[in-house]
Order: C-alpha cells, then sequence, then structure tokens
C-alpha cells in the first residue's frame, strides 16, 4: 500500500489564511496521543527543505497540521494540529533533515490566563465555553454530560487550565486537548463520534496483547513503587506508595487517522471481542519505506479501572454496535490555519 498513502503537512501562523504545504518530501512521524489533560506531542522530521522554508520552521510559534491517509479510502485526514516547541536541522551526508518536536495545545495551556466572574445560577458547561473561547479553541462536549449549577455564583482569576480542572472535578468530567480542540467528556467515558471496528478487515496487525501496569503514585514511574525509609532512632521505618492498576489491551493496526484518545471502538478477534474507549494510541509512518500504524491501548469503561472510573449508566458495551464511519470524499482545509 506504499503507493496509496498520501499526506500534507501544513506550516505557518495561527490566524493565516496560507501557509507552506509540503507533500512530496520524505518525512517520518512519531505522533502520540492520550486522553490526559496534559499536551499531545508529536515529532516530525523531514528531508530536504529549502533553507528558508527550514527558517520558518524555526520561528517560535509556529502552527503545524499533519493529515495523513490513503487516497483510496478517505484521502488524507488531520491526526495532529500543534505547535513548534523545538526544531533543528542536521546534515546526514548527502541529505538534510529538520526534525521538529510539537506539542498540541502547549501554547493555549501554558500562556492562556482567564478573569471571570458570574452571577448567580452560572452552569458548568457555559464555563468551559468561556474558557474555550478564551483559549482559541473549539470545544466539543457532549449535550449529556452531568452539569453542576453554582447558586451564588462564581468568580475566577487565574491560570485557565486551573479553571478547567475545578470545572471538570466538580461535575465528574475529564477535559483534554486532542488536534486544537478542547474535548470535554465523562470522565472514563467515550466521546460521541462515531466509533470504529478494529479487526482484520480493518487492517488489524498481529493479535490484541493483554496489558497491564502499575503506576506509582509518588513520582508517576510505571512499574515500579517507591519505598521510603526514615530512621527514628534505630528503628527503620519503611512505607510503600500505593500503586494504581491500569488494565487494558493493545493492538496495532495500519494506519487509523480519524481516531483520538476518547473515542470508542468496537474490537474483534480471536482473544477478546467488545466495545473499548481508547485511552492512548501512536501514529507512527515513513513516507518512503514499511507501514503506517496506529498503536492503541484500549479500555473497558464498563469496569473501575485504576484512576479511570466509570460512570453509572450508559456505559460503552452496552451501546448497539457499532458501524465503520462511512467513507468522505476528501474536503479542503477548512479548519487549517483559520483560527
Amino acid at each position: 500500500m506504499l503507493f496509496d498513502r498520501v499526506y500534507r503537512l501544513l506550516i505557518g501562523k495561527k490566524g493565516q489564511t496560507q501557509g507552506i504545504e509540503i507533500n512530496n518530501l520524505r518525512i517520518q512521524f512519531s505522533i502520540q496521543k492520550t486522553a490526559d489533560k496534559n499536551p499531545n506531542n508529536s515529532k516530525i522530521s523531514i528531508w530536504n527543505l529549502s533553507k528558508a522554508t527550514r527558517q520558518e520552521i524555526e520561528k517560535v510559534n509556529t502552527r503545524c497540521l499533519l493529515y495523513a491517509g490513503y487516497s483510496e479510502e478517505t484521502g488524507p485526514l488531520l491526526i495532529f494540529s500543534g505547535n513548534v516547541t523545538f526544531a533543528w536541522t542536521k546534515f546526514d551526508g548527502p541529505d538534510i533533515v529538520t526534525e521538529m518536536e510539537l506539542g498540541d495545545g502547549t501554547q493555549e495551556i501554558r500562556d492562556t490566563t482567564i478573569s471571570v466572574g458570574y452571577s448567580k445560577n452560572v452552569k458548568s458547561k457555559q464555563v468551559f465555553s468561556d474558557v474555550a473561547t478564551k483559549m482559541g479553541l473549539p470545544l466539543s462536549i457532549p449535550n449529556d454530560v452531568p452539569e453542576r449549577e453554582w447558586q451564588n455564583g462564581l468568580s475566577y482569576y487565574g491560570a485557565a487550565r486551573t479553571l478547567l480542572d475545578k470545572t471538570a472535578k466538580a461535575t465528574g468530567l475529564e477535559w483534554s486537548i486532542q488536534n486544537g480542540v478542547l474535548q470535554v467528556i465523562q470522565k472514563g467515558m467515550v466521546t460521541t463520534r462515531q466509533g470504529l471496528e478494529i479487526s482484520a478487515v480493518s487492517g488489524m496487525i498481529g493479535s490484541p496483547e493483554s496489558k497491564r501496569e502499575d503506576k506509582a503514585e509518588s513520582k508517576g514511574e510505571k512499574g515500579k513503587s517507591d519505598t521510603n525509609t526514615k530512621k527514628k532512632g534505630t528503628t527503620k521505618i519503611t512505607s510503600t506508595e500505593p500503586k494504581q492498576t491500569w488494565n487494558g489491551w493493545s493492538v496495532k493496526n495500519l494506519l487509523l487517522p480519524m481516531v483520538n484518545p476518547g473515542d470508542r471502538v468496537m474490537l474483534k478477534a480471536k482473544a477478546v471481542e467488545g466495545i473499548f474507549r481508547i485511552e492512548e494510541l501512536t501514529h507512527t509512518g515513513d513516507s518512503h519505506e514499511g507501514d503506517w500504524q496506529t498503536e492503541l491501548n484500549l479500555v473497558d469503561t464498563a469496569k473501575p479501572i485504576g484512576d479511570k472510573k466509570a460512570a453509572k449508566g450508559g456505559a460503552a458495551p452496552q451501546r448497539p454496535a457499532v458501524k465503520p464511519p462511512e467513507v468522505k470524499k476528501y474536503k479542503p482545509y477548512n479548519d487549517g490555519f483559520l483560527g
């Protein structure tokens, strides 16, 4: 399927109607996304750019949008949107390779402060909407998520991300930024986007693997617990921090550019069959060699998983069977650099 793969990389500043477009040079990409509130990270390498383009990429707050896919299916779809956090160029024999590290929402999370003062009976959806507007991001939030009302009003001044944290905690929700969109959903549950089936038909590679991770509380290390030893006189007191367990499935598939963390998928394989939530994913590929792949970490939303507790009712496994998304013809960029 090497000949069928297509990509477009747009580079410019937020608010521009036109930017630099790259679609015929060699690129490598590694796109990492999680349902966590911390910015998603990406690394993109490009071969043999002109000096002017290299200089443009290395400017502060340069914005990149990467579209990738298969020409005979959906065409190139947006798989990452973010700002360059670091860029450099190396000379590898006859080749000039420019490498970029990018963050999705890094600038908005880091730099946005907000001052609000609401009168009585303000609702949480209004707060989310106002924070998204202040950040300059579209808001995606289901109509049926739990909502809180502050009867005596609400006032706040400070980092926008802190107000998001407080509002999400008060309503049992979680937030993240996915492809430049502020996504708010019920904690541990799924988005309302149409689900996707993952099976041998979709291009699943190998078999799903059962996955278990222990996360130590104090340092966030996977698979370890922190043991602190204290001396009191001649007595040693040893304490072990509690660990949280994450259970699920790891599955690889040919590139699935249309999925994001928080989406639901139907997994069909000999070892397991059911509907799951995407907790993490990684897109990898090289335009000139190898397969383009998506590796997903899936969790069951019907069960408590570590600190990701499922809400009562409406669990994904009880939903109707999920159908693959309809194939739509690729449309020209309408989200590009328009802000």
